[in-house]
């Protein structure tokens, strides 16, 4: 019962971002945020969505492929860091180079792991559990700078913290992955 009704809030909540995406872009509405975040939490609501009504198909969410889950979560993760980097002042010259390394960094990721077989994805993943680790440490450091107001932004302290928790959340699919691989990285 409570699947249904999160699946009820759900669609209501992506269709509501739509409309909203919609209007944006349309310029008949206009607001603070981009329209890249707009999507990326449609995107975010649609992932849950569908593990939702997986659990309610199957009784249990299973992990998808880990190509898959990487292309997902290295898109959201470059555009965190895009997002960050536009959300920073000014002023924040190393912090912006520094999120738009990152930026950089999961844009080649998603590239590489685009033109790769199934067979190339250990290695890739590799990489991505690195990068994902330096970067879990980069978004540790400034939720403490936000929350400590030793960082110039307009970041508020709980989006800095969904960002962080989010990365945290990522690192445990690699790990998991790197488990069921039976392969250790590091």
């Amino acid at each position: 019962m409570l699947n249904r009704q999160m699946l009820n809030s759900l669609n209501g909540l992506i269709a509501f971002k739509e409309t909203v995406l919609k209007e944006v872009q349309e310029c008949r509405l206009y607001t603070a945020n981009y329209p890249l975040l707009i999507e990326h939490i449609l995107r975010e609501a649609k992932l849950y969505r569908q593990m939702i009504m997986e659990l309610e198909r199957k009784g249990t969410v299973c992990a998808a492929d880990i190509r898959s889950q990487e292309l997902f979560w290295n898109r959201i993760m470059m555009e965190h860091a895009q997002f960050i980097q536009g959300l920073l002042d000014p002023s924040e010259c190393e912090l912006m180079e520094t999120a738009n390394g990152f930026a950089k960094d999961y844009c080649r990721l998603l590239e590489e792991a685009k033109e790769q077989d199934q067979k190339a994805t250990y290695a890739l993943t590799e990489k991505t559990l690195q990068t994902t680790k330096q970067y879990q440490q980069f978004k540790t450091a400034g939720t403490e700078g936000i929350t400590g107001c030793d960082i110039r932004s307009i970041i508020l302290p709980l989006l800095a913290d969904h960002v962080l928790r989010e990365a945290n959340h990522y690192l445990r699919i690699l790990e998991e992955a790197q488990k069921r691989q039976g392969v250790k990285w590091n």
